[in-house]
């Protein structure tokens, strides 16, 4: 080896030295950055030259720049991401319904409830009063108007959650495409041998965003790209092509979309199912199954309070011996039918037949493409019988229970709906016109003889009778409608509580994990200044090296 091939030497040293500077500079800019892995400069030596009786080293090159990445770690955050949106979200709707049903300052429903059959009381003792009939009035309207109230915020909330579903698939589509063209770039960058570590960081933060939309997972190709999935097996992304979601009105329930998956061919599919967790998953929980289940039961609670008292009304005798007169507006039949119905059935709005025995469950009818449907009880959750079904005319066995109810078109097979005396019994709530223009109809006396009111101590003794079901079961005769309605604000706030809960714990895990990930991929400034510190004086010495070489060359150059 000659004065050259030192210089050569150090100039592989200075260079080498000052990547790795130009890395731990890019380390120090990132430090805040939380979605960077830290870099390192791998160094090597170079290929030693054979100088016969022993090999002497080259200097130094760069191997490469590892990312400083855990694999399993990562995708641990991935999994706890849509497990703590999940939660989060759960904990801020719910946190709204459970201040909507709050009974604790003592004007919600419940003290409503109270007044309405406290004042049947008082007018059981002066029928004929016309301040005690007022009173009457203006306590069920102010019951029917809470109720109504709380019904139509429960809707609302709904729809809330139901344009944050379709606001979050845009959101969506747009990480997804971004990832796909992260994998082309990628793919292209390391196919040639280098690194791009900084793409894949941008990668890994896309996913992490996505993970906490949707319940996604993923794997990596032998060429860098990687595939990303819903947890159904859905693609997202493919190499450099991403799956576009959307969000469609749903035929059968105008009011709420559906989330459709297009494949390659652009066929859409209904997926609305499938996505179960991260915030996208919960929203969709909490509009299709616990705001449905408590607009369900409050309509329960709203039809038992006016089956109860217009069948014991309509039973008694007003001031002016007026009788078989509705105290509160009657019930108007309903339901709806499932979104993945393929058939033209309708349904139609009903009527109450026989206000004496209508029935408030909820049942779930289904038809199997033969001119027949099956009727299941859902709260009962037992089967209630087959029957024959002739398009446009009253059900039969609706007409059994109460109410006539039609569905016009041709169901097809599989297809179902949802049916109730109560549907929307709450949002409708009211007094009955007739009642709210003139008291005298109130009906206070079991005859028609002046100073009667003992329909009015009877309507009065609703207040402690058993006459509705349980939180999930509409058969009457369980429960006082305050032990219900207490039941429903237990369970709102029972389901809060688990939601807050589990936020908590799934942000625990969040903090550990991230401090995981500090320890592996963090940037500390103590560790690059002295790196930092380190590089430069190996440059130092490499330019002082090369000015050695310089001197010892012009020695030579100077012999003569």
């Amino acid at each position: 080896m000659g004065l050259y091939s030192v210089m050569n030497t150090a100039k592989w040293a200075l260079l080498s030295q000052q990547t790795a500077i130009d890395v731990t500079g890019q380390n120090i800019a990132n430090v805040n950055n939380p979605d960077y892995n830290r870099q390192e400069v791998m160094m090597e030596s170079q290929t030693p030259v054979n100088e016969g009786r022993f090999f002497l080293g080259r200097g130094v090159r760069i191997a490469g720049v590892e990312r400083k990445f855990d694999q399993y770690l990562f995708s641990q955050r991935l999994e706890n991401n849509f497990l703590f949106s999940r939660w989060e979200v759960r904990e801020t709707v719910l946190g709204r319904l459970d201040i909507l049903l709050n009974e604790s300052d003592g004007s919600g429903i419940n003290s409503l409830m109270g007044e309405l059959f406290d004042s049947f009381y008082d007018l059981s003792n002066s029928p004929s009063g016309s301040t005690e009939r007022t009173a009457v009035v203006e306590k069920a309207k102010t019951l029917a108007q809470q109720v109504s109230y709380t019904a139509g915020e429960l809707k609302r909330i709904r729809t809330d959650t139901n344009r944050q579903i379709t606001g979050a698939v845009p959101t969506i589509n747009g990480i997804t495409s971004e990832i796909a063209q992260l994998n082309k770039l990628i793919h292209e960058t390391e196919s040639g041998g280098a690194t791009a570590n900084d793409y894949r960081d941008a990668r890994d933060a896309l996913l992490g965003r996505l993970s906490g939309l949707v319940d996604a997972t993923y794997f990596e190709q032998s060429n860098g790209e990687i595939v990303v999935m819903l947890r159904s097996g859905r693609s997202l992304v493919v190499g450099s092509s991403n799956f576009t979601l959307s969000a469609q009105t749903n035929p059968m329930d105008p009011r709420v979309s559906s989330i459709m998956w297009s494949d390659a061919g652009g066929n859409a599919t209904d997926i609305t199912s499938e996505i179960t967790s991260g915030k996208l998953g919960a929203l969709l929980e909490l509009r299709d199954t616990d705001i449905l289940n408590f607009l369900g039961e409050l309509d329960t609670l709203a039809a038992s309070i006016i089956k109860e008292v217009n069948k014991l009304h309509a039973t008694g005798y007003g001031l002016d011996g007026s009788t078989g007169v509705d105290f509160f507006t009657s019930l108007t039949p309903g339901g709806r039918a499932y979104s993945t119905n393929s058939g033209t059935g309708v349904l139609g709005t009903g009527s109450v037949t026989n206000p004496e025995i209508v029935d408030l469950d909820r049942f779930r009818i289904t038809f199997d493409g033969a001119g027949n449907y099956t009727v299941f009880n859902i709260d009962e959750n037992a089967a209630s019988g087959t029957y024959s079904f002739t398009s446009g005319a009253p059900m039969t066995f609706f007409q059994q229970h109460g109410f006539d109810i039609a569905i016009t078109g041709t169901p097809a097979a599989g297809d179902a709906f949802e049916i109730s005396a109560a549907y929307d019994a709450a949002y409708n709530m009211s007094v009955a016109a007739g009642v709210q223009n003139n008291t005298s109809l109130v009906a206070a006396g079991t005859t028609s003889q002046s100073g009667d009111g003992g329909q009015a101590g009877k309507i009065a003794g609703l207040q402690y009778a058993n006459a509705i079901g349980g939180a999930f079961n509409a058969a009457s005769g369980l429960y006082t409608f305050s032990d219900f309605l207490g039941a429903l604000v237990g369970e709102v706030g029972s389901a809060t509580q688990t939601a807050q809960n589990r936020r908590d714990i799934q942000e625990d895990v969040t903090n550990q994990l991230g401090n995981l990930r500090e320890q592996i991929s963090g940037v500390s400034l103590d560790e690059e200044m002295i790196n930092l510190i380190k590089f430069q004086r190996a440059y130092e010495a490499a330019a002082k090296m090369i000015t050695t070489i310089d001197d010892m060359l012009q020695t030579l150059l100077n012999i003569r």
